[in-house]
């Protein structure tokens, strides 16, 4: 009889048992007290404001007696997201001087406005990118003294192409910080005082985002 009694009781307690099981496998998420961690931000739009140094090489352009020295560059973009990996954008940059080797008084300055595109990937808390642009680049050369002569000032404008890629850093909330490294190609440089034919930059440089 003692037997038969226990035996009932555990019966009894199966169904509670088999619910409290099913209690325990709910996700850690809906336990009472459990933080819900947020899903990573996605911003839909970024802005980009940076600063680096453009520096020549080849051809005359590049040449380290008679081309032309580095120049400070300045770079600000605008950019949506059309989705986790892919985004375009226009960006702007200004090249405030370039100084020639051979007529120290000559100094060119070079803005530009190219339209991009922009494939990027994260891993391990950082978001690798590499991106194509192509644009308008135009170049003014200021009036200048030199061998006793005065020169005129000049400008022009060509057609160019600028592509590499770079790392982003998160900081907090929508900012990062980023690195990147740029090869420039403008396909035609030339003026009343110089004539380099086309130009190739390369442009190493620090800059930020904001993304909301």
């Amino acid at each position: 009889m003692k037997y038969k009694i226990i035996l009932a009781a555990c019966a009894l307690m199966l169904p509670y048992g088999a619910w409290g099981q099913a209690e325990l496998k709910e996700p850690a998420s809906r336990l009472p007290g459990m933080a819900v961690p947020e899903p990573p931000r996605f911003s839909r739009y970024y802005f980009i404001l940076g600063g680096g140094a453009a520096i020549p090489f080849g051809g005359h352009w590049g040449d380290t007696d008679a081309g032309f020295k580095p120049s400070p560059a300045i770079t600000a973009a605008g950019a949506k997201k059309a989705n986790e990996m892919l985004s375009y954008g226009l960006e702007a940059s200004c090249l405030t001087g370039h100084k020639s080797r051979s007529v120290p008084e000559m100094k060119l300055r070079i803005v530009s406005f190219t339209p991009f595109l922009r494939a990027s990937y994260q891993g391990s808390g950082k978001t690798y990118y590499g991106m194509l642009g192509a644009g308008i680049y135009s170049w003014t050369q200021p009036a200048f003294s030199a061998g006793g002569a005065d020169h005129a000032s000049d400008s022009g404008s060509s057609f160019g192409v600028n592509m590499g890629g770079g790392v982003v850093y998160p900081l907090w909330d929508g900012l990062q910080l980023g690195l990147d490294l740029r090869w420039h190609h403008i396909f035609t440089m030339r003026g009343e005082n110089f004539d380099v034919r086309s130009a190739d930059n390369l442009v190493p440089s620090v800059f930020c985002v904001y993304g909301f």
